[in-house]
């Protein structure tokens, strides 16, 4: 049974561990003139400093938790009766219910301007964690074993899967103005060092219940066909009892891989520009030293009920024995010392911006992810307006998580050598938490010096890809 709780425990935190759907980080694009850290999700974007410095501690957060299917306000919602409205609730799930968690600390940071050019060094340590729940979950919690509304009381949960990833990454950027300073190119090269991974790739199993009363039967049974655990990092030196302090500290020390962001803005005319970038390409390779997968065979079971008179009197329940002897006869094949490579959840941003006037900017942005063959996308129009470097402002209206009224908004405020950041993707649920679906803040103080907008700074180049004369700012 230790194996078995071990697997009770590890599917409870991988779906603890976020409780989030896949939310962007659009404010942060839309911030991308003064706020260094937007060059991580663009290495094309020259930010308008002449140099960045964000300190360990002092450069920054970004906190996102998030799901596409409920909130406070719904749980607690109640029927004409004064009951929980359960009805409500299961006319609000979607086929596949996902949360899940983006959280990121910028460890470090420093960036350097040139005359056409940006280079930028971070360090960020990340988290990232999906779980996808069929509603046939939530419907059998609800309305239990034997109701009307089930048909024919069988559940498919296949659809259930989870996967949780923990990782520092150690980029450096660079981009550059092309095409007589018309377009922007950049990349970022990233060393990856994997702290921890579990996967559930695929979770088969049906449950037939007693149905209604057309196609009730006598009993309720459980069938699950085969499916893979697969744990590493620190959450396999766990599994496989490697539990000292040096074993973790080794575990979160020896997994490498490498990525790669791909970055480009077009300046179409003096209004219009376009964007596009592509995050996250790239894989970690886990030591086998700290691997391990429990491949649990599939199995079936049947029961018809319980004598409630041995429950009351606290009688051994042969129900509770018969299944605990199904579950430890399992013949569970365990695999330790193999190593495997995880890829990372590629992202893409591209839209376009229109300047309104000197100082405002109206933009539309989409992203998308492609997780497990679904793709994951959000749509957003972002207003902006920008002092200098002084102060710089977006709002943004957001579709995603089944909602189109995802509004977000943040400020840059440079305070001489400082640079504060406040930012969240999803204002209601910060001014409301009770409707909120989202939870989503960014906090951050960066060190900035030099404006590279001041005197239009402009030179020569010789090169035949750039300008002769570059403007390195805006008005």
């Amino acid at each position: 049974m230790k194996r078995n709780l071990q697997y009770i425990i590890l599917i409870v935190l991988l779906i603890t561990s976020g409780s989030v759907f896949a939310q962007s980080d659009m404010i942060s694009y839309g911030l991308n003139k003064t706020l260094p850290q937007a060059n991580n999700l663009n290495p094309a974007v020259l930010p308008d400093y002449k140099f960045s410095f964000g300190l360990p501690g002092l450069s920054g957060f970004h906190l996102n938790l998030g799901q596409n299917f409920t909130n406070l306000d719904l749980l607690t919602s109640t029927d004409a009766e004064g009951n929980i409205d359960t009805e409500r609730i299961l006319n609000r799930l979607r086929r596949n219910n996902r949360i899940s968690v983006n959280n990121t600390v910028n460890v470090l940071h420093l960036g350097i301007r040139g005359l056409a050019s940006y280079t930028a060094f971070s360090i960020n340590t990340r988290a990232i964690s999906r779980v996808s729940i069929p509603e046939e979950f939530f419907q059998f919690a609800v309305l239990g074993n034997a109701s009307d509304q089930l048909e024919d009381g069988l559940l498919d949960l296949n659809r259930f899967n989870t996967k949780t990833i923990g990782f520092t990454e150690i980029g450096i950027s660079h981009g550059r103005e092309i095409l007589a300073g018309k377009m922007t190119v950049g990349a970022r090269l990233k060393l990856l060092l994997g702290h921890a991974y579990a996967d559930i790739n695929s979770f088969d199993a049906q449950l037939q219940t007693y149905g209604n009363e057309e196609f009730r039967g006598d009993s309720i049974s459980m069938n699950i066909n085969e499916f893979d655990i697969r744990t590493a990092g620190v959450t396999g030196a766990l599994f496989n009892d490697q539990s000292t302090s040096e074993d973790i500290r080794s575990s979160a020390l020896s997994n490498r891989g490498f990525g790669l962001d791909l970055g480009a803005t077009y300046e179409f005319n003096e209004k219009i520009n376009f964007f596009a970038s592509l995050n996250d390409l790239g894989f970690i390779r886990w030591n086998e030293s700290y691997t391990n997968q429990q491949t649990v065979p599939a199995f079936n079971y049947s029961f018809s009920g319980v004598d409630v008179v041995d429950l009351i009197n606290g009688n051994s329940i042969s129900v509770v024995d018969d299944f605990d002897s199904v579950v430890n006869d399992l013949e569970i094949a365990e695999t330790t010392g193999e190593a495997f490579s995880t890829s990372l959840t590629g992202r893409l941003y591209a839209g376009a911006s229109y300047k309104l006037s000197r100082r405002q900017t109206a933009s539309a942005i989409l992203y998308s992810e492609l997780y497990r063959g679904a793709l994951i996308p959000a749509l957003t129009a972002m207003y902006n307006f920008q002092a200098g470097t002084f102060f710089n402002f977006a709002f943004s209206a957001t579709a995603m998580n089944g909602r189109i009224n995802n509004f977000g908004t943040g400020i840059t405020l440079n305070l001489i050598p400082f640079q504060v950041v406040l930012a969240t993707n999803d204002l209601a649920s910060i001014l409301n938490p009770v409707k909120g679906r989202v939870v989503d803040f960014r906090f951050g103080i960066n060190h900035t010096f030099g404006n590279v907008s001041k005197g239009k700074s402009k030179g020569k180049k010789n090169s035949k890809d750039t300008i002769e004369t570059i403007d390195l700012g805006i008005d």
